[in-house]
């Protein structure tokens, strides 16, 4: 009897002792060249325009959670989360490339955690923000 009132004791505390590992929420992914199927109508004007216009260098729009950029003469985007004043921001730092390169992100976000502003940078200017 002694034994097995040991054993209960024993697997009560280990398991009441270790704490459930806390799942850390989703804040963002982003994709290459993808939009999503609901979007699609819109960003196809929309991407048509951005790659007609000569005048602005980042291209940008949020649709429900998403948001999508459009540079050209740009080969790759770093995309960051930054938190700093109770604030979440949306970070996307361009790195040059050759005239002919093009760089077409989706970024899908938690709207509860980002994005209240968001930073674009190219690594041949100064950041600007939104």
């Amino acid at each position: 009897m002694k034994l097995i009132t040991a054993t209960f004791l024993i697997l009560f505390l280990i398991t009441g002792c270790s704490s459930p590992k806390e799942e850390k929420p989703f804040i963002l992914s982003y994709e290459f060249n993808k939009i999503d199927p609901k979007h699609e109508a819109e960003l196809q004007k929309w991407l048509h325009d951005a790659k007609e216009d000569q005048e602005i260098k980042i291209h940008n729009i949020d649709l429900d959670g998403y948001k999508y950029s459009y540079v050209k003469g740009y080969k790759d985007v770093e995309v960051s989360y930054i938190h700093e004043r109770q604030e979440g921001k949306l970070k996307q730092r361009f790195i040059k490339g050759t005239e002919n390169d093009e760089v077409f992100v989706q970024i899908k976000y938690n709207t509860s955690i980002c994005c209240t502003g968001s930073i674009y940078e190219t690594d041949d200017s100064e950041p600007s923000n939104n």
